[in-house]
């Protein structure tokens, strides 16, 4: 599966805070931008971001694009509509495929760990759906490096296809995978997708004189996490020192992120065109040793206790169950 280092994601945007036709403008210009990956999740305006992406796909070549969604979030009441159990994989992905209006999923993952359910539980339904050609790979979104080291392990016990690709957040403000899961990732034969580039729009420098009540900062406890941090220093240094230099901090954000050590591709919403426009320049920038050094002295060692944030929501969520 060939994917493009810069990929569109649907959170908080398709379905939701967009419009149909500025969704479907977004998806074209992408494309045509050179984004092959498209990222999704069914929790994403409960189903409606898949829905969007489904009616795109019928004007499209779907074959020149990989889609991905994930599955673990409640989509609904019910206490088994949640979760990596067999019969919530297996009920899900046939509702994600019927979203999108395809026969296979290029991509899918499981969008936290379950601790509620036995792993090999997960790993023998994920294997399950690759061997019923309903998905042609399967992966994780923010699983720890030990949970990803014993999936592996029973994959290979139990006869199926191992998890292939790990999406946790990755930035210049959240750069703790960089000690402990790009290793991991590296000696699994995993690929590394990120998620959460701009750290929610924090890296632009839009909420350095507060938050606009249209902004994601306004509707996301995610993006909250970042605000009002000790990061507001280097985010402030980082913005003045892009602008000094004529550059666009969100560009040179996304271009960072593309360039990592162990980083297949970088995934990226917009909500409206232009915005992605903007992203796709990042493609092309290169990120010289000058201002590589000037990045590492505005971030200095950053390093948020990424796993431990992670675990507390999904607690929340498997006690729900």
């Amino acid at each position: 599966m060939c994917i493009s280092n810069l990929a569109l994601g649907g959170w908080l945007s398709f379905g939701d805070r967009v419009s149909d036709g500025e969704s479907s403008r977004i998806l074209h210009a992408a494309i045509d931008g050179g984004v092959t990956f498209l990222d999704l999740a069914d929790v994403y305006a409960a189903g409606g971001a898949e829905k969007v992406v489904g009616r795109f796909l019928r004007e499209t070549n779907r074959d020149r694009l990989a889609i991905s969604s994930k599955v673990f979030w409640p989509m609904g009441e019910e206490p088994g509509d949640r979760g990596l159990s067999r019969c919530h994989i297996h009920a899900s992905i046939d509702r994600t495929l019927a979203r999108l209006g395809i026969n296979e999923l290029d991509l899918y993952f499981c969008h936290r760990e379950d601790p509620g359910v036995p792993l090999v539980e997960t790993v023998q339904a994920m294997g399950d759906l690759v061997r019923l050609g309903k998905v042609r790979a399967w992966g994780t979104s923010c699983w720890r490096p030990a949970t990803l080291r014993q999936a592996h392990r029973l994959a290979a016990e139990l006869g199926v296809e191992p998890p292939r690709v790990e999406q946790p957040p990755y930035s210049l403000l959240e750069r703790a995978i960089e000690s402990d899961l790009v290793p991991c990732c590296r000696q699994l034969g995993m690929s590394l997708v990120v998620f959460s580039p701009l750290a929610g729009g924090v890296l632009t420098g839009k909420y350095l004189d507060g938050v606009p009540s249209d902004s994601r900062g306004a509707n996301s406890r995610w993006v909250d996490s970042y605000l009002g941090s000790d990061a507001t220093a280097s985010v402030r240094a980082f913005v003045g020192g892009c602008r000094s230099r004529g550059l666009d901090p969100a560009v040179v954000a996304l271009a960072w992120g593309m360039r990592q050590a162990g980083i297949t591709s970088v995934i990226s919403g917009a909500s409206c065109e232009t915005q992605l426009r903007r992203n796709l320049l990042a493609a092309e920038f290169d990120v010289d040793d000058s201002l590589r050094a000037s990045l590492e002295a505005w971030f200095p060692a950053v390093r948020r206790p990424l796993w431990r944030r992670l675990l507390r929501a999904v607690r929340d969520v498997v006690r729900r169950s």
